[in-house]
């Protein structure tokens, strides 16, 4: 028994040993892409330009669905590429020189993966594969280089070594460096990284990146001295707000039926002295990939733009103050106990036989007629009262332009002016305004239509009951 236990343990060696070569000579031969969050095969095959069979093939994969972030994959038809990859988001300033100089790799390798035809590609939000960065090896802008100032000079300042900086900034002669010209190194204690746009910016960014429909934004400037801020994003005027000494932060939301495609970021500056400068720049927006809702069929006048316009108008106006106080604080909550969504915000509607021109702008909770509907958040009732299409209504400014709506209840128990706190009881789940089938029978299509705006915007309000803002 144990020579044949001894035979068999010796047959699986031998089998290893048969294996482990070839599978490291595949590894040398072949790229290694780390999965991301969203990536499914067929992106992967896009994104690389190699058919799907490829890497199902190569990869040995048995079932597509198991695929999950932080995999590796081979990637096949990259002949003279090896190690490991993984996606880069383009940020604000961000450059094919920039990305080249900040990551340690070469313009060349950067166009070869990306298959990259015109520098107009690298944009805020573009999706680019680098190799996998090496924190330590990673370098940061440092300063620009000043008008009659040598790259000698500047890394004499910086007490930098320049053949070190000319091989991080991969130069072949100090001579490639123009006053304005951004020089890229490790940044020690106490240095600051500034911004490719001015001397004084140490921080443009917009987070999270692409723009998606229907999201929120954030726009975060920080500067060496103070400044006052205006600026726009995808068509919306910014509303920026102090965050503390020279930093400042605008929310903004985009809207669900958005167009995707390219929209543009502006921001003007003005500092105390008179001087500003002025940042325009293009942004990637993507669809949110909503899906269509089954049709549904409502009272014909809460569809009739004769009516439904003029309550649109009112709601936005009501919601499109930018409040300088800011009320809530931490993560929002669900307005109520409800354990199930009845319909996702941003989902497509048909009404009535109509076309899917229609929009859902909040999240639709289960519930039954006569349940508590709370705050989800800090903030001041602006609003209370019976609507067309919203039915009973009430609307809490959070403050910094961001407003909650809380509609079709049976029973509103606050008043305008109330300060409210996070789980406040305000009112009671109803089916009043355009509620499907509600005439059906007392209490039929019960539920609370949750609406959050962001600086005039609806936004999805699934995304604040997981994030922090800002």
């Amino acid at each position: 028994m144990s020579n044949k236990i001894v035979s068999i343990f010796l047959a699986i060696c031998l089998l290893a040993s048969i294996l482990t070569p070839a599978l490291a000579e595949t590894n040398q031969n072949y790229p290694i892409y780390i999965v991301q969050p969203g990536d499914t095969l067929t992106t992967i095959a896009e994104r690389f330009g190699v058919p799907v069979e490829d890497i199902i093939r190569l990869n040995r994969i048995q079932n597509q669905d198991f695929l999950a972030p932080g995999d590796q994959l081979l990637i096949p038809g990259l002949e003279g590429i090896q190690g490991t990859l993984t996606t880069v988001t383009a940020q604000i300033g961000d450059t094919l020189d920039s990305i080249s100089k900040e990551y340690s790799v070469s313009k060349n390798f950067i166009i070869q993966i990306n298959r990259i035809t015109s520098p107009s590609e690298v944009y805020a939000g573009a999706s680019l594969i680098l190799p996998t960065p090496n924190q330590e090896s990673m370098q940061s802008s440092y300063r620009e280089l000043a008008e009659g100032q040598t790259f000698l000079e500047a890394a004499a300042l910086t007490n930098s070594n320049p053949w070190v900086l000319e091989l991080a900034n991969r130069i072949s002669s100090t001579a490639a460096f123009l006053a304005g010209s951004d020089f890229y190194k490790v940044l020690g204690d106490g240095e600051t990284a500034l911004t490719p746009f001015d001397p004084a910016l140490t921080k443009v960014s917009i987070s999270p990146l692409p723009l998606v429909q229907g999201e929120t934004f954030e726009v975060e400037v920080d500067s060496s001295v103070p400044l006052t801020l205006e600026g726009t994003l995808a068509g919306n005027k910014l509303a920026f707000f102090s965050q503390g000494e020279n930093q400042f932060i605008a929310l903004q939301g985009i809207h669900a039926m958005a167009e995707p495609g390219f929209y543009t970021f502006t921001l003007d500056g003005k500092y105390g002295n008179g001087k500003g400068f002025t940042i325009s720049q293009p942004i990637l927006l993507k669809s949110g990939s909503y899906p269509k809702d089954t049709p549904l069929t409502v009272d014909p006048a809460t569809i009739d733009p004769a009516v439904t316009q003029p309550e649109d108008d009112f709601v936005k106006s009501l919601c499109s103050t930018a409040n300088p106080v800011q009320y809530w604080s931490g993560i929002f909550q669900r307005p109520g106990a409800f354990d199930e969504y009845t319909s996702m915000f941003g989902d497509r509607r048909s009404y009535n036989g109509s076309g899917y021109t229609y929009f859902h702008s909040g999240l639709d909770f289960a519930g039954g007629m006569g349940l508590p509907v709370t705050a989800p958040a800090d903030g001041v009732v602006v609003f209370t009262g019976l609507l067309t299409v919203r039915g009973n209504a009430t609307f809490i400014d959070h403050g910094h332009g961001v407003y909650s709506g809380f509609f079709h209840q049976s029973e509103i128990d606050v008043k305008v002016g109330d300060k409210v706190t996070k789980g406040q009881t305000i009112g009671l789940v109803g089916n009043t305004g355009r509620v499907n089938g509600a005439n059906e029978y007392p209490g039929a299509g019960a539920h609370l239509h949750w609406d959050l705006w962001v600086n005039g915007v609806q936004v999805n309000p699934l995304t604040w009951l997981n994030q922090e803002y800002p």
